[in-house]
């Protein structure tokens, strides 16, 4: 995921997602949980499993498609959703990142990705590439996590080894304030990175089903939105997010 840049005309009485302390409840739902969400600082973009969702700041459903499963997390970069999918469907089984058109979700391409079927996780664009999550068992033993950096047409530049016991590796990323913040499901939930991925915090508030950066607090902290899960009472899941802020090396809830 990437950082936003949020312009709100405040003199119409509207609410900036960058003022913004109470949580959004996204409108839409799915078989599965969150998975990962963005912003392009006017609309959120949320990849709830099976089902692609675009919502204004306040939750309201703008454009919504149904996706094969699992739908991964997702970035927004010049105008594009692109998405980290495991496809799960008989006739389409393997890792690929989707991306869909911004202003209606309408599928643009798709790129095969080859992670030696341990599958795919997080995703973000940062400095003229994307980052993508290499996912792992459940049950791995594993002490690190692999990040693989690509070009813009997802030509393999590099792996970067992110140390760290993680279950199925990094859910969630976003490049924010100059650091990346990686989202997972270990005992530090989420990592803070430098721009080389090398990790400099840990931090309790949990990223691993969405984060993505937002301006600066009038007093300069770094801000990001948040996701969590929520799951109805019909079975189905939804989601709702809140801005947390670094403070004093600590990141934590806004409110």
């Amino acid at each position: 995921m990437t950082r936003v840049v949020v312009v709100v005309a405040l003199i119409l009485g509207v609410c900036s997602p960058n003022l913004a302390v109470e949580p959004i409840l996204c409108q839409a739902d799915a078989d599965g949980h969150l998975q990962g969400f963005d912003s392009d600082g006017e609309f959120i973009y949320w990849s709830i499993f099976t089902n692609l969702v675009k919502t204004d700041y306040s939750g309201n459903v703008i454009a919504q498609r149904s996706v094969d499963p699992h739908h991964g997390d997702c970035c927004v970069h010049d105008g594009k959703v692109y998405v980290a999918t495991e496809n799960r469907t008989k006739e389409k089984r393997g890792l690929y990142v989707n991306v869909y058109d911004c202003r209606d979700l309408s599928p643009v391409k798709e790129f095969a990705i080859d992670f030696e079927h341990r599958g795919i996780d997080g995703i973000t664009f940062a400095n003229g590439f994307f980052y993508v999550g290499e996912g792992k068992d459940k049950s791995s033993e594993q002490e690190f996590n692999w990040i693989h950096k690509f070009t813009p047409d997802f030509v393999h530049v590099a792996k970067i080894k992110i140390p760290g016991k993680t279950i199925y590796g990094i859910q969630a990323m976003t490049f924010a304030d100059g650091y990346f913040w990686l989202g997972t499901y270990g005992k530090e939930r989420t990592y803070q990175c430098d721009a080389q991925l090398n990790i400099i915090a840990y931090h309790t508030v949990d990223a691993s089903v969405g984060v993505f950066g937002l301006p600066k607090s009038k007093s300069g902290e770094t801000r990001l939105m948040v996701a969590r899960n929520v799951k109805k009472d019909n079975g189905r899941w939804t989601a709702k997010a809140a801005p947390a802020a670094l403070r004093s090396g600590k990141l934590e809830w806004e409110k």
